[in-house]
């Protein structure tokens, strides 16, 4: 993809505005990107096929049976997700960002398994087409919290008006929102006159219901929080915020005050019969347990110390405003015009515009409220209190995600200089990167701990060498054996991967909003796709009698491939649409699918290999490395080659020495690992071995002036001939000859997944070390020992048993990092593995 970062007009990202919007037209949202999206289809055909039909089945029970997702249907009610509305009191955090991006993962995948006139998730019916519209589709709203105290004290400290600073910060919210591609359908802010109309509207029904009344309030609040204090919890903070230190502020007020008691017995009832209404189960407990020990006080939802809010309706004290939390919690009814009172048209940001046209407030009651678990308490009790005392149903679901905490699990705080930013997150990544490690990174609902090396890990691991690779070799598979088109060929007797337990799979995760676990079914389909291509190898298959075989091996890998896309969108939406369009051939709804992967692409459609997905992500000290590396080059390679001649020449020296007195010319005391002679070598020949089938034979540049060494290694199994070729890597220069080949010199360096032994990575030097440098420890040295010396003494036994691979996948010796000229070598994507 040219342009990787999502919404950067240029490859200059330290240019970015971080402030100002861009033209939605000139931002690639991707695919099933709801009302914002600019450059794919918001839903696809559905198709009848019958393949596809009876493959859903399988998926049905799983679906239905669980906390699922639920579009369709009835055609009556579409699924509805909101976000909490953010406060435009500061700008954009991390918080912000890991709540908009996993909260669209969840919208995409609600579009992803919507089907027009089909009901539960899964649900194989089909019945006669209908029009589509908002009302019935997946609907998704977001949005600014822009009233209360806090605003109105910060406009009067900084000499401006409340609205200039919740300007400010909405087109900053939206900015962010913008580039971590956040497709919501609208955007409501709480000062907008739709906005003021569903909230009077709201309060006017709890007034209906004899539950608002005029009294005075005694007590503690929260300015930061927006928040009313009890005596009981002033006490336990030793009255100042938890948070910041602030003192509470003693008020004294005339108040109009909703009767929140009237509901506890109600509520304590819903909660416990309705099992997903509060999500995880640990914050269900939580609040559960407060519930049955402390009976609910009515609340006070009326200030009069300031101006800035919501006033009250009409036949109510003028002199009041809303509490900030009643007129905040109604945003969610006002998305869908829930109450009725706005005529459609009317936005604040990139809605639709067609509320009442589109019946949008049939979307009411909500499917999924998600929030941050620090407002629980008003979501899951305030709120739900409000919605009965009003006569309307409650939603399905409130989850609570976590917090982003900094690596050491820290809450980050700019005292403690902590804070990472997100746009500074997103200048460095790509913006599927960035949401990737999001969804992924930590169980959904509980805290994550970000690292940007564990997220620069996590992009080279998953979307470089699995995903990125895969995408590139069938490609070029396609372009080599296939004319770059779809072949007419039958497929494999079985598919390349069972495509129907995988999407199963899939749904069962994501329907529970298992975001990470949604996510390894995914990566996982893609590794699968990744050894069935390895292990069929139709780079083998020489000569004209092989060439259907070829193809087929090729049309299946695609369709495979094609499918797997599905299941990446909702993560990686920038990604997946790249494969669809190098494909050729839009998505579809997933249970429209072929789960056998036959069927899906349409003989003759053309496929393009164009670019890579994805590049690597080096580090700043490692971008930093390399320039000055490049930039010394040319100056240093003479002279650096004169050192390795010197070095080279000692080394055969005292080797020789060594096997004329039959002994060592090192010290007792040497190192182990300084005995090894390991250097970097270029591969600059490979082919497979004619007599052993998991193994490779291989020539080996390493610096000597008798021309490149010859290596046999057991790497057919974990890599091709074309990822081989020119790859820099490890070499033993001082072992005997293994069996196998006679011409066998050395040895090339590979770590391998402890757990299974499955997954093999070579360890690398850096792209700059120099062909033919010995590697290193800082703070060891000695010269190497002949092959004779170092088989009797069984020197390479001894230092196997300190290689491992420790964080980033860095090589070590007994924990110290093995280093080039350019830098630590490392086996990518392997932590905590055995090198040999």
């Amino acid at each position: 993809m040219s342009d990787h970062r999502a919404a950067l007009p240029d490859a200059a990202a330290a240019t970015y505005d971080r402030w100002t919007l861009r033209d939605p037209s000139e931002v690639s949202y991707g695919y099933f990107s709801g009302s914002v999206n600019s450059t794919g289809d918001y839903y696809p055909t559905s198709s009848s096929s019958s393949s596809s039909s009876s493959s859903s089945s399988s998926s049905t029970n799983a679906a239905s049976s669980s906390s699922s997702i639920v579009v369709g249907g009835d055609n009556k009610k579409g699924f509805y997700i909101t976000t909490a509305i953010n406060y435009t009191n500061g700008p954009a955090h991390m918080g912000h960002a890991y709540e908009g991006a996993t909260s669209d993962a969840i919208a995409r995948y609600a579009r992803l398994v919507y089907r027009p006139s089909v009901g539960t998730v899964g649900t194989t019916t089909t019945t006669t087409t209908t029009t589509t519209s908002y009302a019935t589709t997946p609907y998704f709203v977001t949005g600014a919290d822009e009233h209360g105290e806090k605003i109105a004290k910060t406009a009067e400290a900084e000499g401006r008006e409340p609205i200039d600073i919740c300007d400010k910060y909405v087109a900053g919210f939206q900015c962010l929102n913008q580039r971590i591609l956040v497709s919501n359908d609208d955007y409501v802010r709480t000062t907008s006159d739709r906005h003021k109309r569903t909230a009077q509207a709201l309060w006017l029904k709890c007034a209906s219901n004899d539950d608002i009344y005029l009294d005075n309030y005694t007590g503690w609040y929260n300015v930061k929080e927006e928040t009313f204090v009890t005596d009981s919890e002033a006490e336990l903070c030793e009255y100042h915020d938890p948070s910041t230190g602030e003192p509470l502020k003693r008020v004294q007020e005339a108040s109009y005050f909703f009767r929140m008691g009237k509901y506890h017995d109600r509520l304590l009832e819903h909660i416990e019969t309705n099992v997903d209404f509060v999500r995880p189960e640990g914050q269900r407990n939580a609040i559960l347990a407060r519930l049955r020990s402390d009976k609910l006080r009515d609340l006070s939802v009326s200030r009069t110390t300031f101006t800035h809010g919501i006033p009250l309706p009409g036949g109510f004290d003028s002199d009041h405003v809303m509490y900030v939390w009643f007129d905040a919690l109604a945003n969610y009814l006002t998305g869908v015009d829930a109450l009725g009172v706005n005529d459609g048209g009317e936005g604040d940001g990139n809605n639709c515009g067609d509320d009442d046209a589109s019946g949008l407030a049939n979307l009411w009651p909500a499917d999924l409220h998600v929030i941050g678990k620090d407002i629980l308490w008003f979501h899951v009790v305030i709120w739900p209190c409000i919605l009965m005392s009003a006569g309307l149903p409650l939603p399905r679901t409130v989850f609570a995600h976590g917090f982003v905490n900094d690596v050491d699990g820290k809450k980050m705080s700019k005292s403690v200089g902590n804070v990472v930013d997100p746009h500074d997150m997103l200048d460095m990544f790509d913006v599927d990167s960035f949401r990737w490690y999001l969804c992924r990174e930590a169980p959904y609902g509980g805290d994550l701990s970000f690292s940007e090396a564990s997220m620069r890990d996590m992009h080279n691991a998953d979307l470089v060498k699995t995903l990125g690779n895969l995408v590139q070799r069938v490609t070029k598979l396609c372009e080599k054996y296939c004319g770059g088109t779809i072949p007419d060929v039958s497929g494999p007797d079985a598919p390349v991967i069972d495509f129907g337990k995988v999407r199963e799979s899939y749904v069962i995760e994501m329907s529970s909003y298992s975001l990470e676990g949604g996510s390894n079914v995914a990566i996982q389909a893609c590794r699968d796709v990744n050894g069935y291509l390895t292990r069929e190898e139709p780079w083998k298959l020489v000569g004209d009698e092989h060439a259907e075989r070829r193809r087929s091996i090729v049309r299946a890998t695609l369709e495979a491939v094609y499918a797997v896309a599905h299941l990446l969108l909702p993560f990686i939406p920038r990604g997946a649409s790249e494969i669809f369009r190098k494909m050729n051939t839009p998505p579809r709804s997933l249970w429209d699918v072929d789960p056998e992967l036959r069927e899906n692409l349409a003989v003759g459609t053309k496929i393009d290999v164009g670019g890579i997905l994805y590049e690597i992500n080096k580090s700043e000290e490692e971008k930093e490395l390399s320039k000055a590396e490049a930039s010394n080059k040319k100056k240093l390679s003479y002279e650096e080659a004169q050192r390795l001649k010197k070095e080279k020449k000692a080394q055969e020296s005292a080797a020789r020495k060594a096997a004329l007195l039959g002994e060592s010319v090192s010290g007792d005391d040497q190192p182990e690992f300084t005995k090894i002679d390991i250097r970097v070598g270029q591969i600059t020949k490979i082919w497979n071995h004619p007599e052993a089938d998991k193994l490779f034979c291989e020539e080996i540049d390493v610096g000597e002036d008798g021309g490149p060494r010859q290596i046999a290694s057991g790497l057919r199994e974990h890599y091709t001939l074309e990822e081989m070729q020119g790859r820099k890597v490890l070499v033993v220069c001082n072992l005997k000859k293994p069996p196998r080949s006679s011409d066998s010199t050395a040895m090339a360096w590979s770590s391998r997944r402890s757990n299974d032994g499955r997954q093999v990575e070579l360890v690398s030097p850096p792209a700059d070390a120099i062909v033919g440098e010995r590697v290193y420890i800082d703070g060891l040295s000695g010269e190497p020992l002949s092959s004779a010396q170092v088989k009797k003494k069984k020197v390479w036994e001894s230092v196997a048993k300190g290689l491992k691979t420790g964080e980033n996948g860095v090589a070590h010796w007994d924990g110290r990092e093995i280093l080039t000229s350019a830098g630590a070598c490392s086996a990518l994507g392997l932590v905590g593995a055995h090198i040999s």
